[in-house]
């Protein structure tokens, strides 16, 4: 079979171009160290590269979310150890002054310093990082604890009637809804009333209605020195007969004279939960994805340990159960401090219960961390075994490759025929 000339030339230049075009190739993938520098080197390598580039992007900022959150965390966890130090004082300090060995004296300067143990506690539960509150639930713009006036109206019930009492009013701070029953008709000093601090559910005896009286029942909760002020209001006098109108019998003008306001029988007062400290956070808590569709608390609320709970057991009012203890201190009731002393017990175990809390989301968290720290390193490495380059095994292709052109190259000079030129020299 005659093969011409022209036919030997194309297929030197084509077998000299795909020498080349290999070794550049090969040349490409050691400068980038890279094996699948585009799809066409390999479809399947590269669609699975793409895939784990995603998740290692996704584990990525999980582990940058988490990571960000731990200062969170930290305040958190610090604050809740303030306040369990403050707390252990507190009791220390109860417990001193609830003792036969204290007096007036002691016990008011006693209240002082547990007042600062107060400052001190409504401080941490307002605890920030940068412009959030740290206990305000996921409303983290919102201050949770704010302080309470002293002072709130009465609301009265008669019947059927009800509505906000113009003469009387009530002084104090407690967590526990009191009713004031009149028991007996009458005014001020003749008038009886019984106390229920419970909704209703049990009542004092009676006792006589007073223009002020302290509202508690002497068998039920300890007092919260609440005070009930009932200022008597007056109503006009009766015009006296065959006088005219607006003047009496000599001509003068007809002056309204007071007359006693009489608290009929039945009548209610109510004195709605003000307590000293109140929360205005949510219930609902700050979540962090940990993994897919995997949401994990960042953080607890103050409603969580500092106040009560429904349906969790005997849970109290911290900052309640502390102004208690105060009053207790300053008006030398060492009874009320020895009754208040379970109490505190609680009001430790519920911070010390979300100190608990905080350090077993800390934990899981650091878990977490781990967990993703090893998935992402396994898909980096699923990822190098298909797109890193074997560099030991490229330099032997390079040689190879190499030796290939130098052959490739001397064997075309011996193929092609000399011209006639070559001939003449």
């Amino acid at each position: 079979m005659r093969v011409t000339d022209l036919t030997k030339q194309n297929a030197i230049l084509r077998n000299i171009s795909n020498n080349s075009e290999r070794m550049q190739t090969l040349q490409n993938n050691m400068a980038s160290g890279k094996r699948v520098a585009k799809l066409s080197d390999d479809p399947v390598g590269a669609t699975m590269a793409q895939d784990f580039r995603t998740s290692i992007s996704y584990f990525s900022t999980l582990q940058r979310n988490l990571e960000s959150n731990f200062v969170w965390m930290d305040r958190s966890e610090a604050e809740l150890t303030l306040m369990s130090d403050l707390m252990q004082r507190s009791k220390t300090l109860i417990l001193s002054q609830a003792s036969d060995t204290a007096d007036a004296s002691t016990r008011k300067v006693s209240g002082e310093e547990l007042q600062s143990l107060i400052d001190a506690m409504y401080q941490a539960g307002n605890a920030k990082v940068g412009k959030l509150f740290v206990f305000s639930g996921t409303k983290t713009f919102t201050q949770p604890l704010v302080k309470n006036d002293v002072v709130q109206p009465a609301m009265v019930k008669f019947g059927q009637a009800a509505g906000q009492a113009d003469f009387a009013r009530f002084e104090g701070n407690s967590g526990n809804r009191y009713i004031v029953r009149i028991t007996k008709s009458g005014e001020l000093g003749k008038a009886h009333y019984s106390v229920s601090d419970d909704g209703g559910r049990s009542w004092s005896g009676d006792r006589t209605l007073l223009p002020q009286i302290e509202v508690f029942n002497s068998d039920g909760k300890p007092s919260d020195k609440v005070k009930l002020l009932i200022n008597e209001t007056s109503k006009p006098a009766v015009v006296q007969e065959n006088a005219p109108e607006g003047l009496n019998s000599e001509g003068a003008v007809n002056e309204p004279q007071p007359q006693p306001m009489i608290f009929p029988e039945g009548l209610e007062i109510y004195y709605e939960p003000n307590p000293p400290i109140e929360y205005k956070g949510n219930p609902e808590k700050r979540m962090v994805e940990t993994g897919e569709g995997t949401l994990m608390p960042l953080n607890t609320t103050a409603s969580d340990f500092l106040f009560p709970l429904p349906g969790k057991g005997k849970t109290v009012d911290v900052f309640n159960l502390l102004f208690g203890l105060k009053r207790a201190l300053m008006d030398n009731d060492r009874e009320a401090l020895e009754m208040r002393l379970d109490q505190l017990d609680q009001a430790s175990e519920q911070i010390l219960q979300a100190r608990a809390s905080m350090g077993a989301v800390r934990r899981e968290m650091e878990d977490r961390m781990k967990k993703l720290g090893e998935r992402e390193f396994s898909k980096t490495s699923q990822l190098s075994e298909i797109e890193d380059l074997d560099f030991a095994q490229a330099v032997v292709d390079m040689n190879m490759s190499d030796a290939r052109h130098k052959a490739a190259l001397d064997t075309s000079a011996r193929l092609i025929q000399p011209s006639l030129l070559n001939f003449l020299r």
